[in-house]
């Protein structure tokens, strides 16, 4: 199976202006997240929901969503609050785009300091 090349995906996007949206999946698709992870961050951006919220309405595991939903967490992109009914249980939310945009830029700034810091160091030996 091929690499998707999703600097493409984001030359594209912003030629066709996209929504938001759109430039960040392709961006978190860049950073190595999961198709998966993706779709589970734009459900959430609509409603906040559970685990077995989010099981039916697409159609994975249990198991699946939450490996998902713990990368997303601890990243930072969803947060969770706990409900409480018959028993207490977890109600997941994206954080707005905004903030998923800064983090992504936190994140692209990072990758580019440690290219940064191997050029440098590579450097002094040529």
């Amino acid at each position: 199976m091929a690499k998707r090349n999703y600097v493409v995906d984001i030359e594209n996007a912003l030629m066709e202006k996209k929504r938001p949206v759109a430039l960040l999946n392709f961006i978190l698709g860049f950073l190595n997240f999961k198709k998966t992870e993706i779709e589970i961050y734009n459900l959430l951006l609509k409603s906040s929901l559970t685990i077995k919220e989010i099981e039916k309405q697409l159609n994975l595991s249990e198991r699946t969503i939450r490996k998902y939903i713990k990368r997303l967490y601890q990243e930072g992109f969803i947060v969770r609050k706990v409900e409480q009914g018959k028993r207490l249980r977890y109600i997941y939310m994206a954080i707005p785009i905004q903030k998923a945009w800064n983090k992504v830029k936190g994140n692209i700034q990072q990758i580019i300091d440690e290219i940064t810091k191997v050029i440098e160091t590579r450097a002094m030996f040529f």
